[in-house]
């Protein structure tokens, strides 16, 4: 066992991967990779790096690792004052990825899919343990006592190998789901022109024309539900820049063209095909 930081205070993220068999080197390096991808993807401010994931403490038999997040400051690593809210939020971000495809059918109640990027570093992280019997993954927020180094375990999460074989499987089936219906098959009455859209989750990365996708918004006068939102592709306008480059989405009102996907006559989605105008929200209010 090696601890790489003196400090033994403060939030953890532990990670323990159980293969059942020796694991190439290469395949840690990626799988790390990916979960620091993610990590980055979250906690990155506007203009400026994402505190850096370290590892705190390295432990053999098992893959056992306990990382948090540090910034460098005057030359100095040091803790940050939020990093108990960003392990918490980290450990739950990863265990609902996850999980949101780990389910099974009877499973409830449902999670939300991440995003695609989530989903592809999900499974990449989980890769050194798929097709390995009794292969197992633990996942825990640890926070350390400032005095004496005590630890006491705030949340754990496990996956076991038909989890994680399961979860993998509908990555790749997700990853490669098309709209719900082809946009040139749709109804005149299903184009709808000029309506008001108010966004309830906005992923970072670009619009998405097809797949899974991390938007969802509600325009009322179609659905009280959030449903999941996709952008066509255009050549000249980029429609999601226009939605998140200019204006705060989650407090902005925006008029816009949509297709609107629905399945027995219920709406499941929206496609954006043009955006008229950005409304923000008053300051005042």
């Amino acid at each position: 066992m090696a601890d790489l930081v003196s400090k033994p205070e403060g939030d953890r993220v532990v990670i323990e991967l159980y293969p059942g068999d020796p694991v190439e080197l290469g395949e840690l390096s990626h799988s790390f990779a990916a979960l620091a991808r993610m990590y980055e993807r979250h906690y990155r401010q506007v203009g400026e790096e994402a505190p850096k994931l370290r590892v705190t403490k390295l432990q053999t038999g098992s893959v056992t690792m306990e990382i948090a997040p540090y910034a460098m400051m005057m030359g100095q690593v040091v803790v940050l004052m939020d990093n108990g809210v960003i392990v918490a939020d980290f450990t739950n971000r990863l265990w609902r990825g996850i999980k949101a495809f780990s389910s099974s059918a009877t499973d409830a109640p449902r999670i939300d899919a991440p995003s695609d990027e989530d989903a592809r570093d999900i499974k990449e992280f989980a890769r050194p343990l798929l097709g390995k019997p009794g292969a197992s993954l633990g996942i825990k927020h640890a926070k350390y006592a400032k005095k004496d180094g005590e630890k006491t375990i705030v949340v754990e999460y496990t996956f076991d190998e038909t989890e994680l074989n399961r979860a993998a499987i509908n990555i790749d089936k997700a990853l490669d789901a098309p709209l719900l219906e082809p946009p040139n098959a749709l109804p005149d009455h299903q184009i709808k022109r000029e309506v008001m859209l108010f966004m309830d989750q906005a992923n970072r990365g670009p619009g998405k024309a097809k797949g899974r996708t991390g938007d969802k918004g509600v325009i009322p006068s179609i659905s009280e539900k959030a449903l999941p939102v996709w952008f066509r592709k255009s050549s000249v306008n980029d429609l999601k820049g226009q939605i998140t480059k200019e204006v705060n989405p989650m407090t902005s009102t925006f008029v816009v063209d949509v297709q609107v996907q629905s399945v027995a006559g219920e709406a499941k989605g929206y496609i954006v095909t043009d955006v008229h105008d950005a409304i923000p929200s008053d300051p005042a209010e």
